[in-house]
C-alpha cells in the first residue's frame, strides 16, 4: 500500500470555502478599486476581480497564506499584464463602435486629457515627497535611462545603494498612487 507523500503538490487541499468567502468580502472591494483605476471600464475591473478570485480559489496550498490580499493583488497584476499583451487590448482605446459614427466625442477626449493631467500632477507630487537622493537616483534611471553602474559612478555610491533607492522610490510611488 502506498501512502500519500505530504510534499506531493497533488495531495494539497484547496482553500476552504468559508475562508474564501471571508477573503472575498474583505479583499474584493479593495481589488475592484485597484483594478478600476487601471482599466477603462468598471465591468472589466469586476471581470478581473472574479478571474483573480477564481485563480486564487484554484490555487492549492498546504498552509494558510499570511497575506491573501497581497497574493490576490499579484494575481491581478499578472492578469493586467496578460491583458495588455493581447493585440485587441492595444487598440481598445481607439475603437469606435459603428453605431456612434466615425467621430470621437470631444467631451470624452477632454475628459481623458483632464484625467491625464491630474495623474501626472499626482505622480509629480509623489516624486516630490521622496528624499532628494532617492528622487535623483530614480530619475536618473527612469528618465535618463542610466544603468545602475552609471548612476553609482556618477553619484559616488555603490550599486546596492542604487538598488535600495530605486526600490524605495518604487514602493513609495506604488503606495502613494494606490491610495488615490
Amino acid at each position: 500500500m502506498v501512502t500519500p507523500d505530504r510534499d506531493d503538490p497533488d495531495d494539497r487541499s484547496p482553500i476552504d470555502a468559508g475562508d474564501l468567502d471571508r477573503i472575498y468580502r474583505v479583499e474584493g472591494p479593495r481589488l475592484a478599486r485597484y483594478l478600476g483605476r487601471r482599466l477603462p471600464s468598471g465591468q472589466d475591473a469586476l471581470d478581473l476581480v472574479h478571474e483573480a478570485f477564481l485563480r486564487f480559489a484554484k490555487a492549492r496550498s498546504d498552509r494558510a497564506l499570511d497575506r491573501p490580499g497581497a497574493y490576490l493583488q499579484r494575481i491581478a497584476r499578472n492578469l493586467l499584464i496578460d491583458r495588455s499583451k493581447r493585440p485587441e487590448s492595444k487598440f481598445a482605446a481607439l475603437h469606435v463602435p459603428i453605431e456612434t459614427g466615425d467621430e470621437l466625442r470631444e467631451e470624452a477626449r477632454q475628459e481623458q486629457e483632464i484625467e491625464l493631467k491630474d495623474m501626472i500632477g499626482q505622480y509629480r507630487q509623489a516624486l516630490d515627497e521622496l528624499p532628494r537622493k532617492t528622487r535623483e537616483v530614480f530619475l536618473l534611471q527612469r528618465v535618463h535611462d542610466l544603468t545602475y553602474r552609471e548612476i553609482a559612478e556618477r553619484m559616488g555610491i555603490s550599486i546596492p545603494t542604487v538598488q535600495y533607492h530605486i526600490a524605495r522610490a518604487l514602493v513609495h510611488l506604488d503606495q502613494r498612487l494606490d491610495r488615490l
